[in-house]
């Protein structure tokens, strides 16, 4: 028997699995699909950003993250920047495309973001982001 609480995770995932879909979709044409959309949004929003905290910003594993910021930096959308007074660690910079493509991918992910969530008064989204910030801070 399914659990109230399996459901619930399950519901979760399906929820983030289908927006992930939904945008990697739109972004396509730019080459920003299998996240890499994500990526450049999160380091164009925090400009000199290392490897390291990216990782944890969007939790994924380094190798991952590693392939797709080797995509980003081949298709000209970041560069990576050795810190002068520490050689092993890179800073992540959006480039001059990087930044020109962002206004695009972020109103996609903003427009999806108001659709998903439309229905939703501002106490409920307030009780939500409270409960999943509760959620998130346990993992």
């Amino acid at each position: 028997m399914v659990t109230a609480d399996t459901q619930l995770y399950r519901l979760i995932g399906a929820i983030a699995r289908q927006s992930t879909t939904s945008v990697n979709q739109q972004v396509k044409d730019l080459g920003l699909d299998n996240n890499l959309f994500l990526y450049l949004i999160r380091i164009v929003e925090n400009a000199g950003i290392s490897q390291t905290d990216l990782v944890k910003l969007v939790r994924v594993d380094k190798t991952t993250l590693s392939r797709a910021l080797k995509r980003l930096e081949d298709d000209d959308y970041i560069v990576k920047e050795i810190d002068p007074k520490n050689k092993k660690l890179k800073h992540l910079l959006p480039t001059t495309k990087g930044q020109a493509t962002y206004p695009l991918i972020a109103q996609i992910e903003a427009d999806y973001i108001h659709h998903a969530l439309t229905e939703l008064n501002p106490t409920e989204l307030t009780t939500l982001t409270n409960l999943l910030n509760k959620i998130y801070q346990q993992l």
